[in-house]
């Protein structure tokens, strides 16, 4: 027991028990491991639970102003804006998927054919590149065929993951 004089002259007890651990033995210091024994072992590796402090529920104005945080109202001009740009967005995705499953469906029937015939599946098609003043790029490269097929797949789905990546009803 502890007893201390307050200021105004009254005696105050405190009930604290004295500390009657051993600091030191045998002039060595007595680490806590050694002072709690096997038992605070096996209790240290254990996870132990914390009893968590109950949360005060926010107030309506607290969960108004985060959710007015979260997303501004938008005006009729914006609202309008937005509808349109995902407008676009979508038509370009359903074109982007048009020609990935355009790709794709080609290689299979190339696939196919190629089976049948033991050769390179592009080894019968042509690739033409055409302008508007009608100068042309024309290959039957099966090698090329194929890298441009790969490149164009491979751009394709980039782009489709960009812009579905854009597709938000959030500014």
């Amino acid at each position: 027991m502890e007893t201390k004089v307050t200021e105004n002259g009254q005696a105050k007890v405190n009930n604290v028990k004295a500390d009657k651990t051993p600091k030191f033995v045998a002039g060595n210091p007595v680490n806590e491991v050694s002072k709690k024994g096997e038992e605070a072992k096996a209790m240290d590796t254990k996870p132990q639970a914390t009893p968590e402090a109950p949360k005060a529920e926010p107030t309506k104005a607290e969960i108004k102003s985060h959710f007015q945080l979260e997303q501004p109202a938008l005006n009729l001009e914006q609202t309008l804006k937005k509808i349109k740009d995902l407008s676009r967005l979508s038509n370009q995705r359903e074109k982007l998927i048009g020609t990935i499953d355009n790709l794709e469906s080609f290689e299979i029937k190339q696939e196919d054919e190629a089976e049948e015939t033991n050769l390179n599946h592009f080894q019968r098609c042509e690739l033409k590149i055409t302008d508007d003043n009608g100068n042309t790029f024309s290959t039957k490269n099966p090698f090329i065929i194929n890298e441009v097929a790969s490149s164009i797949k491979k751009l394709c789905t980039d782009k489709l993951a960009e812009v579905e990546g854009q597709i938000s009803l959030t500014l």
